[in-house]
């Protein structure tokens, strides 16, 4: 059996084997590829869209610059900033009037034809020659403010005259301050000769546009897109970013891997050309990963596919073989469990027919030892546990009939009725209960029990039995925990002077509730219990403590008991206990 059995592993083990490493190779040369080639067709997809955008929005920052070269195109606009700048005006009034009347005409109209523009302001110094604003903002500029400290200003008068792009700032000029962000155009606006600066012309736009302009374009693939400034501060985003991912996103560089949201994103920078500003893409590798983890699963598949049928092969091409050895197994399983019934009755016209004939032989044989043994062990058991009820000890009757004596003497004769219905229950228990019994039933006994020690002992001994099962059906042995609170009572009250407690509890294991707890407890003088030996010490009925340990082993080899006392301490016992299959008891 065993040798036709190594071969067939062999086989199923060669063929594992042989097509494992090879199906590994596979699925990582097809998986690399497919990585090559996506990621050479999404870096030409990034590029051309990216330079549709950077030209999208060079194009429009080019505009914006337009538009602050207006105060140049006007004359008499020009030559009225240029008196205002140095403090002065215009000598006519009216013609002071019709010149603010045609630049206010001229920047609402701007203003008013772009939804992205925000405001348009031109400031000299410390103040502001003029502002229009969006009318639903409700903002006024402060005055005087000083906007010559600012530090988009004095780039504005460094550029001789060119524009400069701002990045995003809260235009604190403002009352009440936006609580979004703007970007700007500024220019200074220069006295042609002698050439010097007059004022600086700013205008401020919202993100309204670079909205537009990502919207036109569509990558199919998850990513982040994103405008920055020469700062790295970030412009516009096409999603929502945290302040760490805008922190992460603000400084990572062209083909820099990072790492957000629990995924890998591969950055891609593209320069504005003409402007400080980059298009950074930020791509997440989660499509690609997916992707690939799809070759491998495909490729998995097909292999099991493969292994599947190969087995289905080797199963019917070995099949009597193998049957021939299950129905043994069944056999073996069966003696395993104590099921002597099983016999090997398949035919495969093999020499493991004669094998199997043998092990049905010897089967056979082995139930008729193994029962014979079994009953004399069963009765000898039975008779010694019978002797074992039969002896409760006279000291325990002496005393209990001396207390009811006792009782009808002072004419209490409430608690000597109770006395004689708890001592004419606890011989009925002990004569006629079976040996395994409900835990409720065994409890009670321990409890009139104790309520007939008390009578020796009165305030000396108070007994406490706490039960928190939710399965009403736990059966324990016969007498398991009496022979336990004897000893307490022996060891633990009777040689202690001031009143002692006994505290039994039951409840079921929190992560099994195949296994039951029970703790005996007191809080006696205890003992030393290295001088004592627990399996000799007696109990009720000459049932001591050894004889509880192989009674409960006997009745489930899984539970477990530990005694712990020392003097002055008092003692322990914990009993684990599992649940058992119900058999019949006599």
């Amino acid at each position: 059996m065993h040798t036709h059995r190594s071969f067939s592993f062999q086989l199923q083990k060669s063929f594992l084997v042989s097509t494992f490493f090879p199906f590994i190779l596979v699925a990582s040369f097809i998986a690399a590829i497919y990585s090559s080639m996506y990621h050479r067709d999404i870096q030409t997809l990034l590029d051309s869209t990216a330079h549709s955008m950077v030209s999208n929005i060079r194009t429009y920052m080019n505009e914006l610059n337009q538009l602050t070269l207006q105060p140049y195109y006007t004359q008499k606009v020009y030559y009225y900033l240029k008196a205002k700048s140095v403090g002065g005006g215009m000598r006519n009034s009216l013609n002071e009037l019709d010149v603010q009347r045609e630049l206010d005409e001229n920047m609402t109209y701007l203003r008013l034809s772009r939804q992205d523009i925000d405001g348009i302001y031109i400031m000299s110094g410390h103040n502001c020659l003029y502002y229009t604003v969006s009318a639903p903002d409700h903002k006024s500029v402060i005055t005087p403010f000083a906007y010559s400290a600012e530090s988009w200003y004095r780039r504005a008068l460094a550029a001789d005259g060119n524009a400069v792009t701002i990045g995003p700032h809260f235009p604190d000029y403002l009352r009440p301050t936006g609580k979004t962000p703007v970007v700007s155009v500024a220019r200074a606006i220069l006295s042609l000769y002698p050439r010097y600066p007059l004022c600086v012309m700013k205008i401020d736009v919202n993100t309204s546009m670079f909205e537009r302009i990502f919207r036109d374009f569509a990558l199919h693939v998850d990513a982040t897109i994103l405008i920055r400034d020469e700062n790295g501060r970030i412009v516009y985003a096409n999603a929502p970013l945290d302040s760490k991912e805008q922190g992460i996103l603000s400084r990572a560089s062209n083909g820099q891997t990072v790492s957000m949201k629990g995924e890998s994103y591969q950055i891609h920078a593209y320069p504005i050309n003409g402007y400080p500003w980059n298009i950074c893409i930020a791509l997440s590798g989660r499509e690609l990963n997916e992707r690939i983890r799809t070759i491998y699963l495909s490729t998995l598949f097909l292999y099991l596919i493969g292994i599947a049928t190969a087995t289905l092969s080797h199963a019917v091409t070995s099949r009597k073989m193998v049957h021939a050895i299950d129905a043994m197994r069944r056999v073996f399983d069966g003696i395993q469990h104590q099921d002597f019934s099983k016999r090997y009755d398949y035919v495969s016209h093999t020499e493991l027919d004669d094998l199997g004939d043998q092990l049905n032989y010897t089967s056979e044989k082995l139930e008729q030892t193994i029962r014979q043994e079994y009953i004399l062990t069963i009765r000898q058991k039975d008779s010694e546990f019978k002797a074992l009820q039969a002896q409760i000890q006279p000291h325990f009757l002496f005393n209990t009939l001396n207390n009811m004596i006792a009782l009808n003497q002072i004419g209490d004769q409430k608690t000597l009725e109770d006395s004689l219905y708890e001592l004419s229950g606890m011989l009925r228990y002990i004569l006629k209960a079976p040996s395994i019994i409900l835990l409720s039933q065994e409890l009670q006994f321990v409890k009139d029990y104790c309520a007939l020690q008390k009578l020796r002992f009165n305030d000396r001994l108070t007994c406490e039995i706490h039960l928190e099962i939710h399965q009403e059906n736990w059966k324990i042995p016969k007498l398991l925990l009496q022979p336990i609170v004897e000893n307490s009572i022996r060891h633990g009250v009777e040689p202690c002077t001031h009143p002692c407690t006994i505290l039994i509890c039951a409840k079921e294991a929190e992560d099994d509730d195949e296994t039951l707890l029970i703790t005996i407890s007191d809080d006696g003088t205890g003992y030393d219990i290295g001088q004592y030996d627990t399996s000799q010490t007696t109990g009720s009925g000459g049932i001591g403590i050894r004889n509880v340990r192989e009674r409960l082993l006997s009745f489930s080899p899984e539970s477990t008991m530990e005694i712990e006392s020392s003097v002055g301490n008092g003692t322990t016992t914990r009993i684990q206990l599992k649940k058992t299959p119900e058999v019949t008891q006599p």
